[in-house]
């Protein structure tokens, strides 16, 4: 059924005026209708309708405006909760949020094998918790996010994950069919960049460059998360660093996860001392100056400089966000690798690392959810209540 021009301008309007809402957080009708140009006749029908809907709440508390005493509107932030998981290596992390994004459970299951029926069993173990946590609201759980490390295809199958053998898997379909809940699947790059986009709230084009188990890159272009054809844009980590070099279990020889993961570094420094270590322990060694943490740290930022210099060339974007262990944890390391980048006509605006760190994913599927449930483009949460 196509969607009238008056029923189009109603949509837009109440999607104004929902986006202005949650900007300001509370206000008045009358501050409404200055802020979005709306009438004020149209902006009372439609916080009526939200009223009804029980989407805002009217206070009994007066809001000074314009010399006048006018009765206050928030969000009503208990409307819903969300559910935000994050599957990680050996456990399944989860948060259960209202519609400012603030968390009110938190929750971590471990994983004994990644084999994923037994995974899967702990992720459904973990949604059932959360369910069983989330307190009163109108409309109960309104959605479920889940962030995934790996290759999702453009349906989100998850196509190849790094820590496990999993294929094709269809895991939007089996979490939808277990809880009948509308469930949001997307690759852990992805929803880091979404997060961040959060924060660089006056910033067009964002990457998130995520170092762990693996690499990916999640690209931000015009405010939108861009995915490409099939859904693989930003695998950066499998794209050629030595030609020829380390075997990478893609197929391919000398891809850029075999050297600047934490995996990699830590092979890296095995093949050097002949010791096994963890990436924790890495950081620490460098920081005492051992001779061949050292060596494999130098190595590391020379590598970074290069990835850096070939994501600012490609996309061009003004922020590029690191999430790195190593990065976070030796201060230096941004300064080093802005050392690296000495291309004449590179422009980049900010290299940092993330403000929010292990909470960017869970704020971007948060963020997600919210703007479906709401039906705007345009949400604003503050990630730091």
């Amino acid at each position: 059924m196509k969607t009238s021009n008056s029923q189009s301008v109603k949509i837009n309007n109440t999607n104004l005026v929902i986006e202005k809402l949650v900007e300001l957080r509370e206000t008045s009708r009358i501050d409404l209708s200055r802020e979005t140009t709306l009438n004020k006749a149209t902006v009372s029908s439609i916080i009526q309708e939200l009223l009804d809907k029980n989407i805002v709440v009217e206070t009994d508390r007066k809001f000074k405006t314009s010399g006048r005493s006018a009765k206050v509107i928030v969000l009503n932030k208990n409307a819903g909760r969300i559910l935000s998981i994050e599957l990680q290596t050996e456990a399944v992390y989860g948060v259960i949020t209202n519609l400012y994004g603030e968390v009110l459970f938190e929750t971590t299951n471990e994983a004994d094998t990644p084999e994923f029926s037994s995974y899967l069993k702990v992720l459904l173990y973990t949604i059932d918790e959360l369910k069983n946590n989330t307190y009163d609201s109108t409309y109960g759980v309104i959605g479920i996010g889940i962030g995934v490390y790996g290759i999702l295809s453009k349906n989100k199958k998850i196509k190849y994950a790094p820590f496990s053998s999993w294929k094709d898997i269809e895991l939007k379909k089996i979490i939808e069919d277990y809880t009948g809940i509308k469930t949001y699947v997307e690759n852990e790059a992805n929803i880091s960049a979404l997060g961040e986009n959060i924060v660089y709230v006056n910033q067009q084009n964002i990457v998130s460059l995520n170092i762990g188990i693996g690499v990916g890159m999640g690209i931000i272009i015009d405010k939108n998360l861009y995915t490409g054809e099939d859904g693989y844009a930003g695998e950066i980590g499998h794209t050629i660093l030595v030609p020829n070099g380390k075997e990478c279990v893609c197929g391919n020889k000398g891809c850029l996860e075999k050297y600047i993961s934490d995996s990699g570094i830590t092979d890296r420094y095995k093949e050097l001392s002949n010791e096994s270590i963890s990436v924790k322990e890495f950081v620490i060694r460098v920081k005492m100056n051992d001779i061949n943490a050292t060596k494999v740290y130098k190595e590391f930022i020379n590598s970074m400089g290069i990835t850096i210099n070939n994501i600012s060339l490609t996309i061009n974007p003004q922020t590029i966000v690191i999430n790195s262990y190593i990065v976070e944890n030796i201060p230096e390391s941004i300064s080093l690798i802005k050392n690296q980048l000495r291309s004449k006509i590179m422009k980049l605006d900010v290299l940092t690392v993330s403000k929010y760190k292990s909470k960017r994913n869970i704020l971007g599927l948060t963020h997600e959810l919210i703007q479906d449930f709401l039906e705007i483009d345009n949400y604003k949460i503050n990630p730091s209540k």
